[in-house]
């Protein structure tokens, strides 16, 4: 049975080479200092390259000789949509969907030489587990670009996924170990273990992650993948995990809303004990390094990351259903300025014109530049709403202290990053509630641009401050949006918000109610955490009572 269909080839070859020594000259001759029109250029040959009809252990051959290339020019391409606030910028989404492109094409130039392995061809069944790791190989270069860019995989790329297990199990090549050094991961590794890897970074939930938290838990399960096995029957046992999986499907895991047609279990055992180990040592006081957990991430931050990643591989995140065309709409403004002039604040900035007549320094010099004092432009997005600068978006879900949320594409110019600050006023409320983006990706790779969003949101009515800073070497004093969180019904004490890196620049910092503009009496103490673009922090007032 072959999983997978191509698309059909000719005898006559459109592309710059056809075979691996004309695919080496051709290689030669490119100007691969140019990553952009070398990614768009390799897309464009291999799709050719994929229609030409030759013969199966040629083509494979000619694979390896363009393989190094491929994983360069990525690589270059990547710098350029890595970690970039969503939605990308139209450059941004061109280098990320070359990069897609170009690596769902070399995945179909390799299942070309599969299908010759499933068909008993002589010349490459021997080959058969290198083949199939080659393949998923590019798939995981698929799925990794996409999660650097914010994007989910698509269905296509799943069916490919399982295809390739499945293929790879008829050819009793799945457990096969199988040297490859161009992932930048471990030095040999097999189908299943590379299968089951894809599957790992999927449960993690990377659109939650940080830079420094992907790349730790990249590295982590790339040394504990081949822990994880595949079966052909549930372990049922009580403290078992055990995920189930559907080749037949386009999907990561199983639905459950039926039985599996293609039935696997995925038993993540033996990586949920790495980790449960790795926390065990790190408690008793031994240090990330010598764990080999890496040195990007502090003893704390590797604890809680092993702890988030256990939960999701035990307990795995549930896909949010699709949005209803009748779904109900939130208020949503972005941005710490944008939303303290929601919550009722002013005082940040001088007026174009002050009370004496005379212009601010700022206003005066765009003047000078622009001719005209710069305004930020209002978008108001519902009749009768006149906040400045608030979005409609859709709701998806709400779970008790999260929001699921669909920005629709087109909705407002403002990009959104991971753990940014969102003020968020649900239909049932009076007031906005402020939220930090706890996960964040674009809908599928088709750069469709709407962006899914879960918010965790901070309970209590927010309170305006403005703090004024006094600025070190120059002692310059100048104004910034902050905002004091009521204390939590869970026990936690109120808290200030302000823009990140604040404290790092102020030789001091004084507080003023934003609405009233009366000072507060009100000194930080210790910073709770930093998100993208604003850090919370635990308050006290002058006589050592903290808040």
């Amino acid at each position: 049975m072959t999983w997978f269909t191509l698309p059909k080839t000719q005898a006559d070859n459109s592309a710059a080479f056809f075979d691996s020594d004309s695919a080496a000259r051709w290689l030669a001759g490119q100007p691969q200092a140019n990553a952009p029109a070398m990614l768009a250029e390799l897309v464009r040959q291999i799709q050719a390259f994929n229609s030409y009809e030759m013969a199966p252990r040629e083509r494979f051959k000619t694979l390896e000789v363009l393989r190094k290339t491929l994983f360069a020019v990525s690589g270059e391409g990547q710098r350029r949509y890595e970690y970039k606030p969503l939605p990308l910028l139209p450059a941004e989404q061109a280098a990320l969907t070359s990069a897609l492109k170009l690596w769902r094409a070399a995945a179909v130039a390799y299942l070309h030489c599969l299908r010759a392995c499933l068909e008993g061809d002589a010349s490459i069944v021997a080959d058969s587990a290198r083949v199939a790791h080659r393949i998923l190989a590019c798939l995981r270069m698929e799925q990794l670009n996409g999660y650097l860019a914010g994007a989910e995989p698509a269905g296509e790329f799943w069916r490919h996924l399982h295809a390739v297990l499945a293929s790879a199990e008829q050819l009793g090549a799945a457990q096969v170990p199988v040297e490859d050094r161009l992932l930048g991961e471990t030095s040999e590794s097999t189908v299943s273990g590379q299968y089951a890897m894809a599957l790992l970074l999927h449960l993690a939930c990377p659109s939650g992650l940080t830079r420094g938290q992907f790349a730790a838990t990249s590295q982590w399960l790339a040394r504990w993948r081949e822990l994880a096995k595949l079966l052909d029957k549930p372990d049922l046992r009580p403290k078992s995990c055990c995920i189930t999986l559907d080749l037949s499907q386009d999907k990561p895991l199983h639905d459950l809303r039926q039985a599996p047609r293609a039935g696997r279990w995925l038993s993540l055992n033996g990586v949920v004990r790495k980790m449960q180990q790795r926390l065990e040592l790190l408690a008793a006081g031994e240090f990330p390094e010598s764990l080999k957990l890496g040195s990007g991430l502090s003893s704390e931050a590797c604890v809680a990351l092993l702890n988030t990643l256990s939960d999701r591989l035990r307990f795995p995140l549930q896909p949010v259903a699709e949005v209803p065309a009748e779904a109900a709409s939130v208020l949503v403004a972005i941005g710490l300025e944008t939303i303290h002039r929601v919550l009722g604040g002013s005082g940040l900035k001088d007026d174009p014109v002050t009370s004496s007549g005379q212009g601010s320094k700022l206003s005066a010099d765009q003047i000078a530049i622009f001719g005209h004092v710069v305004r930020d432009a209002e978008v108001v997005v519902e009749k009768g709403n006149t906040d400045s600068k608030v979005e409609n978006w859709r709701i998806m879900q709400l779970e008790p202290g999260l929001l699921h949320l669909l920005r629709p594409a087109g909705r407002g110019e403002t990009r959104l990053s991971l753990r940014g600050l969102l003020a968020i006023k649900l239909p049932q409320n009076e007031h906005y509630t402020l939220a930090t983006i706890s996960r964040l990706h674009s809908r599928g790779l088709d750069g469709d641009g709407n962006l899914c969003i879960a918010a965790s949101l901070f309970s209590g009515e927010p309170e305006p401050l403005i703090a004024e800073m006094r600025e070190k070497p120059t002692s310059r004093i100048s104004r910034h949006p902050a905002f004091l969180l009521p204390a939590e019904n869970g026990g936690l004490p109120s808290s200030v918000l302000l823009p990140a890196g604040l404290t790092g620049r102020a030789l001091s910092i004084r507080f003023i109610e934003a609405r009233q503009q009366h000072p507060l009496d009100l000194h930080l103490d210790a910073l709770i955490e930093r998100g993208s673009d604003n850090e919370r922090w635990s308050w006290s007032c002058p006589g050592g009572n903290a808040a």
